[in-house]
């Protein structure tokens, strides 16, 4: 890819062409989701607006300035990827603590061993990201 800086308009257009998104058009709008992140349209406006399920799953928060140019650079795809690997990272991090804390203090097995499998499963989507992000990138190396 080029250092070029992408447009939202040409973001817009990678993630309607994007095999894995999933369109969600409305009434007055085109939206779509990929791995959680959202992209609308107004269809009366034309204003392009990116979303994140934040901290919460319950709503989705428009993505900071630094996201945007996040997503100007690496296009739609692979900065859904980063936002989602980022959040798996954290994650992590949180069931790291939960497990420490577990082994230090209340010592509950049950606990422990749903922490662990937590941990497993985020572990193992996180790898499956990271060989999604490898490959995509070989074969931009090679095409």
């Amino acid at each position: 890819m080029t250092s070029k800086s992408k447009t939202l308009d040409e973001i817009f257009i990678e993630a309607r062409g994007e095999y894995n998104t999933a369109l969600i058009d409305g009434d007055g709008y085109e939206a779509c989701i990929y791995l959680g992140v959202k992209i609308t349209k107004d269809n009366t406006s034309g204003e392009i607006k990116i979303y994140d399920p934040s901290k919460s799953v319950n709503y989705y928060v428009e993505v900071d300035r630094q996201t945007y140019l996040m997503f100007q650079k690496l296009g739609w795809r692979d900065a859904c990827i980063e936002i989602t690997l980022i959040k798996y990272s954290e994650k992590l991090e949180r069931v790291k603590e939960g497990i420490a804390h577990e082994l230090n203090n209340n010592q509950s097995p049950k606990r422990l061993r749903v922490l662990k499998e937590t941990r497993q499963q985020l572990l193992n989507k996180y790898y499956k990201l990271i060989q999604k992000l490898n490959n995509e990138k070989s074969i931009q190396s090679t095409g």
